[in-house]
């Protein structure tokens, strides 16, 4: 059975000429790639439907006859949209999925293209079994509701966006809340009828808790049991929606259980929903709550590491690196990008391949790496080790440069796999690039340790900053204000962060590197929301 968290969930959302898939055509559409807890890619394309676009669409889109004019028709985009949803184990996701749904295999089956066979998954319904707190459950309250921010509404590219992170959303309660953990579980989830239990009748014999002293602002919430134990821990962009919500008829026992078993509610605010969400990491894995799912420990992940200390040192895939020892490049979500990344090095440059037990014979007339010229040979007789720290340099110009290094490598294999119609590898090396850039952080990552990264990010949402300052790649301080921006507390804490003592760090602990990949990931999905400063010079403040 496959995992949701394995899973390609393709978010689809079209717009078009009318409400009929028979007559009617399709004048935009995206799609959104989720998968591992994120968004991996997106397409979106205006379409030519050949056909006029009423007065009324256009009021409530925006597009108009003239803009999809020059677009290009489905025939051209046709297999664009077939890559995205023929990968193996993907699920075609909308709210209301079947209106999306219909149109596009309507589309292509005017084509004479073979629409592939893949499960269907709505966001609506899965919403209407999962979440509390709302009456309505369009996108536009959804959002709202969980903290999403929703622009361009009603057009393609922004209702897919934010059904993905409802999606999203809606994944981790389903997790935490029902115990779903496979997509066939969750599939079969969305149909499951509505077993509505009157919270306020079981819990008849509870204390009230007064939802006025809730705040409405990000934090993390402790549901804690009359010894004092934490039974479950969660967070939420809106504490007051998120605690609220449990407090609505429910479809869920385990949720009832909770409710049961609680004696007290206590949170703590945050000032950014970042810092929520590394906090909760946190805090579970620290006290492991019985009702919070075990996926929530740390996980290994691998990076790449040269030593700077060894006298020629070599490459290596490593779950322990040590920056005050080595260069690491990384954290990489899984093995098979590090052991990609490994073997592009392995054969573009000439570093030592061997073992010290190898290396220390100084036989390189031998050594098939040495006649194969993928080694410089150090271990040969008065071997200037200059040569040699020139390619390790190299090494690393290699996997921090954006413009001239491993992305361009690999997005220049993409498309020669592309070109000679190797769809497969070229899908397969694309996935890889995405979790690479992902580690480059937006082409910020210039420094030679994985927790040297030192940058502020600002993010305004409906008015509301956020500014968090990253120093070596972890989150040191962040500040949120509603209104006009203030630059002056900001000011005051540049130099006291990143200025006032040694600006990186030497170590790089399971909580570190599990809090690296919290912000990757954060980063990822706001990249279109947020601006980042790079703090790279000293001497430029």
């Amino acid at each position: 059975m496959n995992l949701i968290w394995d899973t390609n969930f393709v978010v689809v959302d079209v717009e078009t000429t009318g409400s009929n898939p028979d007559y009617c055509r399709i004048i935009e559409i995206a799609l959104y790639l989720v998968r591992g807890g994120t968004i991996v890619e997106a397409y979106t394309s205006l379409v030519n439907p050949r056909q006029h676009i009423p007065k009324f669409i256009v009021q409530m889109t925006g597009i108009t006859n003239e803009m999809v004019f020059s677009a290009p028709d489905f025939k051209k985009i046709a297999p664009e949209i077939k890559n995205f949803l023929s990968r193996e184990n993907t699920v075609f996701v909308a709210h209301n999925v079947n209106f999306d749904y219909n149109f596009v295999k309507k589309s292509f089956e005017r084509l004479g293209i073979n629409f592939p066979e893949i499960p269907k998954l709505c966001t609506l319904k899965l919403a209407r079994r999962l979440i509390n707190g709302t009456g309505k459950k369009n996108v536009g309250s959804l959002s709202e509701h969980l903290g999403i921010s929703l622009k361009n509404r009603h057009r393609a590219f922004g209702d897919a966006k934010a059904t993905a992170q409802i999606l999203l959303e809606l994944l981790e309660i389903a997790e935490n809340e029902h115990n779903i953990t496979t997509t066939e579980e969750l599939l079969k989830f969305q149909y499951k009828p509505y077993s509505s239990i009157v919270i306020s009748e079981k819990l008849k014999n509870k204390d009230s808790i007064d939802f006025k002293d809730i705040p409405d602002s990000p934090g993390i919430y402790f549901f804690v049991d009359k010894y004092g134990n934490y039974l479950y821990i969660g967070k939420g962009k809106s504490l007051k929606n998120r605690i609220q919500s449990y407090f609505s008829s429910t479809t869920s026992k385990k949720i009832l259980r909770l409710l049961q078993a609680t004696k007290q509610i206590k949170w703590e605010t945050t000032r950014t929903e970042l810092r929520a969400l590394i906090e909760e990491s946190k805090a579970i894995k620290q006290y492991k709550p019985e009702f919070n799912i075990l996926s929530k420990k740390y996980r290994n992940y691998p990076f790449i590491q040269i030593s700077k200390h060894e006298h020629y040192p070599i490459l290596e895939i490593t779950y322990e690196p040590n920056p005050s020892e080595s260069f690491c490049f990384g954290p990489f979500k899984n093995f098979e990008t590090a052991r990609l990344v490994f073997e592009i090095i392995h054969k573009k440059f000439k570093l030592r391949k061997c073992d010290e037990e190898v290396f220390k014979k100084h036989n390189p007339e031998n050594c098939i790496y040495f006649q194969t010229k993928l080694c410089l040979a150090p271990c040969s007789t008065n071997f200037d080790s200059e040569v040699y720290f020139e390619e390790i340099n190299k090494v690393k110009q290699f996997l921090t440069s954006y413009d001239d290094g491993i992305l361009n490598f690999l997005e220049t294999k993409m498309s020669d796999y592309a070109n000679n119609l190797q769809f497969e590898l070229a899908n397969q090396i694309k996935n890889h690039i995405y979790e690479i850039k992902k580690v480059f952080i937006n082409n910020l990552n210039k420094k030679n340790n994985a927790n040297s990264n030192n940058y502020i990010l600002i993010r305004n949402i409906n008015s509301i900053y956020e500014v968090m300052f990253i120093k070596n790649g972890l989150l040191a301080w962040d500040y949120s204000f509603n209104g006009k921006f203030n630059a002056k507390p900001i000011k005051e804490k540049v130099y006291e962060i990143y200025f006032n003592g040694y600006l990186y760090s030497d170590e790089l602990q399971a909580e570190h590197i599990d809090e690296l990949r919290i912000i990757l990931n954060w980063i990822n999905q706001h990249r279109e929301e947020i601006t980042i400063i790079n703090v790279d010079d000293v001497s430029a403040f």
